[in-house]
């Protein structure tokens, strides 16, 4: 249960006002009280419901991403600069602002979404790489807190914004196929991420469809970890002759792995990734990509959260999903396409 105000005052033995004087600062309270207050506080750790601050409109204005990245995994990811870039462009002509904490373990993040929910601190949270059990999901709603997931979720319960990660996961495998390439692995990211589950799913269909074998190594996100598994399957048995990467900055690990033994991205390992990220023109002859069309996700999410804190009628259905089409470029084309030999 969370603490309250009020239950300070009673606490303290104080007035709601003398605790309000001493959370805004105010120097008429005195010391003997003040410090009553204070030990009440730090005693029963209690937060303060910025919400409450302002009487007018309960509102902080204040919307919620919460990152969960292993130390230094965060560094350098374009994924999360244009993500965080195009939230800032959407709340750009509101009056809301954008609040991003950062877990590096799931106890940690269970732990940031604990603290937002009992403080109140946002007025929404923008959820993102949902997961097949998530937690977090669970208690969003037990609290009745708006919140829209930017991936995968139940249609019939959740407001969610996505794209068919099953589809292009297929388009990045069938692209693979028709350039020729023969022993096709993909680099997945950690298990139970609905975005990398369901790519796995459209990879393994065209798998199916062509009579191959489907190989799937998980990795964590990040490109030290894709470097380092990618490394693995390239030192195997059966080296791969293409990479399905789960997104463009796991491919830069996976692009550094071939190179460390002595093969060329494209006519000896081709590789197709996610995002069409800024990444993708640091790979010489470019890096073939998925695009999810980013910046049309964020803004219909932004869109619909906005709706649903503010308690707006949403004209269509709970989920909305947004094309996505293959980008190719070198890291797909093999020496006969190139002219190598």
């Amino acid at each position: 249960m969370r603490i309250r105000q009020s239950d300070i005052a009673k606490i303290a033995n104080v007035s709601q006002a003398t605790v309000s004087r001493v959370l805004s600062g105010d120097e008429r309270v005195e010391d003997d009280i003040r410090q009553r207050v204070l030990v009440a506080i730090e005693t029963h750790n209690y937060k303060p419901d910025v919400r409450a601050r302002s009487l007018r409109t309960l509102q902080t204005h204040l919307i919620g991403l919460v990152v969960k990245r292993p130390h230094g995994a965060l560094q350098g990811d374009p994924f999360y600069a244009q993500l965080i870039s195009e939230i800032l462009e959407s709340l750009a002509s509101t009056p809301y602002h954008l609040c991003v904490d950062m877990a590096t373990t799931d106890s940690g993040q269970v732990a940031v979404y604990d603290e937002l929910l009992r403080t109140r601190r946002v007025d929404g949270v923008l959820l993102v790489e949902s997961e097949a059990d998530d937690e977090r999901i669970v208690r969003l709603q037990h609290d009745d807190f708006p919140f829209v997931v930017l991936g995968k979720a139940d249609p019939a319960r959740f407001y969610s914004v996505d794209n068919d990660n099953v589809f292009a996961g297929s388009l990045a495998a069938e692209h693979l196929v028709e350039r020729g390439y023969a022993n096709i692995l993909m680099l997945a990211g950690p298990e139970a991420v609905t975005v990398s589950d369901d790519r796995i799913a459209g990879y393994r269909s065209v798998m199916a469809s062509h009579g191959r074998r489907a190989v799937v190594v998980h990795s964590e996100f990040g490109y030290e970890a894709a470097r380092d598994a990618a490394r693995g399957i390239l030192a195997g048995p059966s080296r791969p002759d293409a990479l399905v990467v789960l997104d463009d900055f796991m491919a830069l690990g996976a692009v550094q792995a071939v190179r460390e033994h002595g093969l060329r991205i494209g006519p000896d390992v081709g590789i197709v990734a996610f995002n069409d990220s800024v990444l993708c023109g640091t790979v010489e002859g470019g890096l073939s990509s998925v695009s999810l069309n980013i910046g049309a996700l964020v803004a219909r999410a932004i869109k619909r959260l906005l709706k649903v804190i503010e308690g707006k009628p949403i004209e269509s259905s709970r989920r909305v999903e947004i094309a996505c089409e293959l980008v190719a470029r070198g890291s797909s084309r093999r020496a006969e396409e190139t002219g190598d030999r």
